[in-house]
């Protein structure tokens, strides 16, 4: 079974494939843009868990895998150019990646360098001008010279051909914030949930 689906939370994500998991369906391949591949599997007495990685040198992958796969967990997919890392075991008792409050720790402070990165390089991509933020209000977006001036069938043949590209104007730099936004609350979050685990 294959199928696309997107997560900006790994938690989320997690308990997305635990669920496919317990429905017989066990990730063997992840893919960029959303890609999963499943095979039917009748082992629905297994668990799936994310880790999440800073960009690693091949010798310090080969060593983070084979340090897991000592403990009995089989790496389903994550490469040393990729943050997320997909691991997958037979449940046993001992099923959680990090065994201390400091590993876990690490690794949501990992999570929000990560975020505040994303925060920070779609910042620096909101568009301005003269100080302000431009196409807050939609009838900004469209950029048709006297168009508001325009009446009739005239106005409305303007107003239909300029439409999409003022949405594509309005719709980017409003996503933009959202996403940046988005991330400043996920930082945040991971920020504390680090701090908490850190005490």
């Amino acid at each position: 079974m294959k199928t696309f689906k997107w997560f900006l939370d790994i938690r989320k994500e997690e308990a997305w494939l635990n669920d496919q998991l317990n429905k017989g369906y066990e990730l063997v391949k992840r893919g960029s843009l959303g890609y999963y591949q499943f095979q039917k599997t009748t082992e629905t007495n297994q668990v799936i868990k994310l880790d999440f990685q800073k960009y690693m040198k091949k010798e310090n992958l080969n060593t983070y895998v084979d340090l897991y796969e000592e403990f009995g967990w089989k790496h389903v997919a994550g490469s040393r150019f990729s943050s997320v890392h997909y691991w997958i075991k037979e449940q046993d008792g001992h099923d959680e990646l990090f065994s201390d409050a400091p590993s876990t720790g690490a690794m949501l402070q990992r999570m929000a360098s990560y975020y505040f990165m994303m925060f920070a390089v779609l910042l620096i991509f909101i568009p301005s001008g003269d100080g302000k933020l431009i196409y807050l209000n939609p009838k900004d977006a469209y950029l048709t010279p006297g168009l508001w001036e325009k009446q009739g069938s005239q106005f409305v043949q303007s107003f239909l051909f300029e439409t999409p590209f003022a949405f594509m104007r309005f719709g980017s730099i409003w996503l933009l914030i959202i996403m940046t936004l988005f991330f400043a609350i996920k930082y945040t979050k991971c920020k504390k949930q680090a701090k908490a685990f850190a005490e």
